[in-house]
């Protein structure tokens, strides 16, 4: 799956005058041969983005991400 990082948003949980609190990752992916394509935002936490110091780091938490939605919805 390719995973490419479109943007990268800061959440103000807390109001503007107060450090972010979270980071949505906007990204847009396609299965080897285009067998199917995805694209939105994944939130991770704070402390997720700062040790996330690559974009490669940052496209294993949209992947990680993704798959823990999958499977919450199985869950359903």
């Amino acid at each position: 799956m390719k995973i490419t990082l479109t943007g990268i948003n800061f959440v103000f949980g807390n109001g503007y005058d107060q450090d972010f609190t979270a980071v949505n990752l906007n990204f847009t992916s396609s299965g080897t041969g285009m067998t199917f394509n995805l694209s939105g935002y994944v939130e991770v936490s704070k402390e997720q983005y700062l040790a996330a110091t690559t974009p490669d780091a940052m496209k294993g938490l949209i992947k990680q991400e993704v798959l823990n939605k999958l499977q919450e919805s199985e869950a359903e």
